[in-house]
This record gives C-alpha cells, sequence and structure tokens, in this order.
C-alpha cells in the first residue's frame, strides 16, 4: 500500500516544458506520522524554478573547485555533450536501525559557485546546515528530496528503499525529468535509463552536484530523526540519527523496539524471531516507558 503524497501548489512554468511543481512539508513533530505502518512516501522540499530554462544553465564557465573537494568535471563533460541539465542523486540512511532512508536530488547551472560543498559524511552538522540553506535559498538551484520510512524498508528491503527514494527525489524536481542524471554508488533504480543516467562509484566525494544532493539528503533526514527524539526521547535520536551506537543498542535492550526502528535489521531481526512477533517487543516498549514514568527502575 502506498499512502498518499502531500499536497503539492503550483510553481511558475519553465520555459519550453510545462508547469511544474513545488513541494512543501510540514516540519513540525506533529506532522509526522506516530505509527508509520505501511508503505510510505513523502515529497519534503524542492526549489523555486528560477527564471531561466534548464537550456540556459550551461551558458557560462563553471568555477574551479578546492583542493580535497568534488569538481564539475563530471558535468562539465555532459554540457559539452548536449545535456544542459544534468543533476545530481544521492541517499542518506541506508545503515541505521532506525528511521527512514532519504535521498536528494540537485541541479546547479555552471556559474553558481557555493563554496565548501563536499561528501557530507565530511562535513559538521553545521557546516552541511549552512550548505543546505544556501542550496534551497538560491533562486536558480534546482532542488528535492524523498523520504521512504521504516515500514518502507521493512517491506521492500533498505537497497531497493533507497533506489525508490532515488527515483522520487527526481520525480519531484519542478524540470523533471532533467536531461542527464548522476547517481552516487554502482546501481541504477529501475527506472532511470542508461541513456541519460550513469552511477559513480563515491560520487559525493568526485562530483559537486552529486555531494550537493548527498548534503539535502542528510540535513533532511537529520532534522526527521531530531524530529522524532520529541515524540521518543528515551532513544535519543537526535544525537545518534537511528544509527547503532552502544547508546542506542542500550536503550533497545532496556526498551524494545518503538515504531520507526528498522524489524528487518539485526539486531532486532534476531529478537523478533525469537519472540515470535513484533507486537511484542512493542508491548515491551510500552511497558518500560511506563515503568521509566513512575520512576522504577529497568534491568
Amino acid at each position: 500500500m502506498i499512502s498518499s503524497p502531500i499536497k503539492l501548489r503550483r510553481s511558475a512554468r519553465v520555459a519550453g516544458r510545462s508547469s511544474a511543481s513545488t513541494f512543501h512539508a510540514s516540519t513540525t513533530p506533529a506532522s509526522l506520522p506516530p505509527v508509520p505502518v505501511a508503505l510510505s512516501q513523502q515529497h519534503i522540499r524542492a526549489s523555486p524554478v528560477p527564471e531561466a530554462s534548464c537550456n540556459a544553465l550551461a551558458s557560462r564557465p563553471s568555477v574551479k573547485p578546492a583542493p580535497g573537494f568534488p569538481s564539475r568535471a563530471i558535468e562539465e563533460q555532459f554540457w559539452a555533450k548536449g545535456f544542459k541539465c544534468v543533476a545530481g542523486v544521492d541517499e542518506a540512511g541506508r545503515g541505521p536501525l532506525a528511521g527512514p532512508v532519504v535521498a536528494g536530488a540537485c541541479i546547479m547551472p555552471p556559474h553558481v559557485d557555493i563554496p565548501g560543498i563536499r561528501d557530507s559524511k565530511l562535513m559538521s552538522a553545521a557546516q552541511r546546515e549552512n550548505i543546505f540553506q544556501l542550496l534551497t535559498a538560491h533562486p536558480e538551484v534546482i532542488c528535492a528530496t524523498f523520504v521512504v520510512n521504516a515500514a518502507a524498508i521493512d517491506q521492500m528491503n533498505i537497497l531497493q528503499a533507497a533506489l525508490k527514494a532515488m527515483e522520487g527525489a527526481v520525480t519531484a524536481l519542478p524540470c523533471s525529468p532533467p536531461d542527464y542524471l548522476l547517481v552516487d554508488g554502482n546501481q541504477l533504480p529501475r527506472t532511470f535509463s542508461k541513456d541519460s543516467s550513469q552511477t559513480v562509484v563515491r560520487g559525493d566525494s568526485k562530483s559537486t552536484v552529486i555531494a550537493a544532493a548527498s548534503i539535502l539528503a542528510k540535513v533532511t533526514r537529520d532534522k526527521l530523526m531530531d524530529q522524532y527524539h520529541k515524540q521518543w526521547p528515551q532513544y535519543n535520536f537526535a544525537q545518534h540519527k537511528g544509527y547503532g551506537t552502544a547508546a542506542h543498542m542500550a536503550a533497545l535492550k532496556q526498551l524494545g523496539a518503538c515504531p520507526i526502528h528498522r524489524r528487518t535489521f539485526a539486531p532486532l531481526k534476531h529478537w523478533i524471531a525469537a519472540e515470535g512477533s513484533t507486537k511484542v517487543l512493542e508491548s515491551h516498549f510500552s511497558a518500560r516507558v511506563q515503568q521509566l514514568h513512575r520512576g522504577r527502575t529497568c534491568r
């Protein structure tokens, strides 16, 4: 079952294309589903469509990168071949034990220079947030993110969920489909044509536009985990973002699983196999929380 996407509002028309959509979602904790029980997809953000059309994006030369940072070289190869609107695509959140996987897609005109863009894993949270704000506020940068939640991950497996998130992010771009797609990793989503897309292994360290997409995905996911922390503070999602840290594992052993934990990931899948049902874990979680609220010690 696929839930309905968030309502969209129409944005300005891109020259030579049909009218595009700008996607918004509330960022308040109350907007998040308390128990994501079905396959869920969610459009999070797309920047306004720039005044110029995609056909005009490659009219000026790009800026050379600083040493140790990704470059526009791969994009330049495709601009030279006539692909004017080249998008980078990346995801965040494959490894955590809890929360969604999120993909980002981004198109940056050659003349747009936002210093500091690099692999999101090499940046601090403050650096990522700064670049995220610059990307989403820039009138000529086109970007979108797409979320696939934990229940969907359990239904289709994490690889397929990540690929589906990438498909969703590209579809959410106001000028979709772009002329060419640069996809981080070694596997293309099923709907991406090999004639107009390619994988780039470690692309977020090589391509500026893929690195930008990785930042969009990472920051969007971190914000969601911060909101989930407000709903389930016992797990401290705001600190570890759902990854299997020692503190997170200790909380899982003490409390059991909450609704955004991935039931097909170890160790939860082994615990579920031993208990025989996810309901047992959820009942265990509720009982433990009630004990904590009454001031009892949980062993």
